[in-house]
């Protein structure tokens, strides 16, 4: 699931001085069957969440490795190759993003450094060349009393974000006549996102000439360039005079940003040439320069960061510090401290990974060919904001009006009583599963998700509080569904909900609910069949959109 901007984590857990990584789990061995069975997934998750991986970066060797291996069971399960050339790769042609050294602000004698005070942060905003430009405060990203185009044109407007701001959605280029643009949350960004954002990806190289540059500033810094704490200040309050140059640099990835994809064809003449999508990213975040002590890092998150990166960051109180010594120390009875740089992504999204290359095999080996095909579809660059997706469904390489429904898997490996946010609330370790989508186009397509669930031995209580219009979490428009429903496919996103490993170095495959993994698994393997056996494809209630690039609407 993609990040969004959160501030440095409390320094609870140990960091290291040099670079290093817990030593690699050994991956199990042996064949997989025609099953869906809870060994097989551990088998493959092992496989593509080792540490060898190096947290599957898009565009880096790790990513390209899993890619290998995702394109070698396709192939070995007898699919069509449905990428590219006759292949089952369609890469994604895409640059890596990083700092100009040369951007710097200057005011009054003082110097405002990129990378301590202030970084860039808008990828398709070319380079830009401050003089003179006066500093204004725009407003606060809570309150929609902002100044307008006219008085932001050729200055530096600056958004505050304040503590408690939390994931409010905000588009900086609505002052397309400003010189730049200043978000105060330097502070609440994580390493992670620092990380990130010193190695983001994008599409093309292509410039938007009418894109206005954005940074990320510290409050430090914006309070000297305002000449006041931006929180004292009201809305249109003129600051210094600034000048100095915006820049990010841009260089190709070391290895190509690939989207795998395959077809198992399907049995009836008719209604072959229709298509069920499955899909889930296969990319993750990458690996820190700084490792953190395992135990301690998951002793604090699951005291004060139960939802992980999606928490709110912040210092733990004296009564949690106690709760967290008392975990840490039954830890460290089990084992002694280990430093830990790399973000395994084991649920994030490797759980869904696994999953649809069981249902692949299950599908292939298991005597059932339905009556349409099934898509097979692993995405890139979920993590740089969906772009694999969106990528495959802008370049599609099937007929993109012949997909008839698409189902994205992304966290489903977790959901157990330990994990937020169902956790010792009642719903229990056997039922939570989010649902986000399903009947925004089509209410049959979501019946028949829900109808295949309710034939499950152990059915799941479809929660789709997170799927509700305006609802601050975003989750509508943070999963590759959304570039399929975009285009008005009928499409959802199954998640076993956040926890404390979310986009850490703990999430790492010996957390995974293997039984419950597998009871998804196969409820999305019954819906899907379901869907491609139904003689008519799901109808749609809602117009498709006029504009598939328009902005996501929760």
């Amino acid at each position: 699931m993609p990040p969004r901007l959160r501030a440095l984590a409390p320094a609870l857990a140990v960091i290291a001085l040099v670079a290093c990584a817990r030593a690699s789990t050994v991956a199990p061995t042996g064949a997989t069957s025609a099953d869906i069975t809870e060994t097989d997934l551990r088998h493959r998750l092992f496989l593509i969440a080792d540490d060898s991986m190096l947290g599957r970066l898009t565009g880096s060797e790790g990513a390209h490795k899993t890619t290998e291996y995702i394109a070698s069971e396709f192939r070995r399960l007898g699919l069509e190759p449905a990428g590219e050339n006759g292949t089952y790769f369609q890469t994604m042609p895409a640059w890596r993003v990083g700092v100009d050294s040369q951007s710097r602000l200057e005011f009054d004698g003082d110097t405002l450094r990129v990378g301590r005070d202030f970084f860039p942060s808008w990828v398709t905003a070319p380079p830009r060349t401050l003089h003179a430009v006066s500093v204004i405060l725009g407003g606060v990203v809570t309150d929609s009393t902002w100044i307008s185009d006219a008085q932001a044109r050729g200055k530096l407007v600056l958004i505050d974000f304040p503590a408690g701001a939390g994931t409010v959605t905000f588009n900086p280029q609505r002052w397309p006549s400003a010189a730049a643009v200043g978000l105060v949350r330097y502070e609440r960004i994580t390493s992670a996102s620092m990380g990130r954002l010193r190695n983001a990806f994008v599409v093309n190289m292509m410039l938007d000439p009418a894109a206005v540059p954005v940074v990320q500033i510290t409050r430090d810094a914006a309070t000297r360039l305002l000449g006041g704490a931006p929180q004292s200040l009201r809305p249109g309050a003129v600051g210094r005079t600034t000048r100095g140059f915006i820049a990010l640099a841009r260089s190709p990835v070391p290895f190509p940003a690939r989207n795998v994809v395959a077809v198992l064809r399907g049995s009836d003449p008719a209604l072959r040439g229709q298509y069920v999508a499955l899909t889930a990213h296969n990319d993750h975040v990458g690996f820190d320069n700084s490792p953190v002590d395992h135990d301690s890092l998951r002793a604090f998150n699951q005291v004060v960061r139960p939802m992980g990166a999606d928490s709110p960051v912040r210092s733990a109180t004296a009564e949690e510090t106690a709760r967290i010594r008392t975990i840490l120390d039954s830890l460290r009875r089990a084992h002694r401290p280990r430093l830990d740089s790399i973000r395994n992504g084991a649920d994030d999204d490797g759980s869904g990974t696994v999953s649809i290359l069981e249902i692949a095999e299950r599908m292939a080996l298991g005597g059932e060919r339905p009556r349409r095909s099934i898509l097979f579809v692993s995405h890139t660059g979920e993590e740089m904001g969906l772009l694999g997706s969106k990528w495959y469904t802008d370049h599609p390489t099937v007929p993109r009006d012949s997909i008839v429904a698409e189902i994205d898997q992304d966290m489903i490996g977790r959901g157990t009583v330990h994990d937020f946010p169902r956790g010792g609330t009642g719903a229990g370790s056997d039922s939570y599963l989010e649902v986000i989508g399903a009947k925004r186009l089509s209410r049959a397509f979501g019946e028949m998700m829900e109808a295949a669930n309710a034939r499950q031995p152990i059915p799941f209580v479809f929660d789709y509080t997170y799927d509700s219009p305006g609802h601050p979490l975003q989750y509508y428009c943070r999963a590759d569904h959304y570039s399929y429903a975009r285009y008005g496919i009928p499409s959802l996103a199954l998640s076993r909900g956040e926890h404390l490993d979310y986009h850490q170095v703990t999430d790492e495959a010996q957390y995974i609910s293997y039984r419950d993994l597998a009871r998804v698994s196969r409820m999305v393997h019954e819906g899907a069949l379901a869907i491609a056996n139904a003689d008519a494809r799901p109808a749609l209630d809602a117009p498709k959109p006029t504009d598939p690039n328009a902005p996501c609407r929760q």
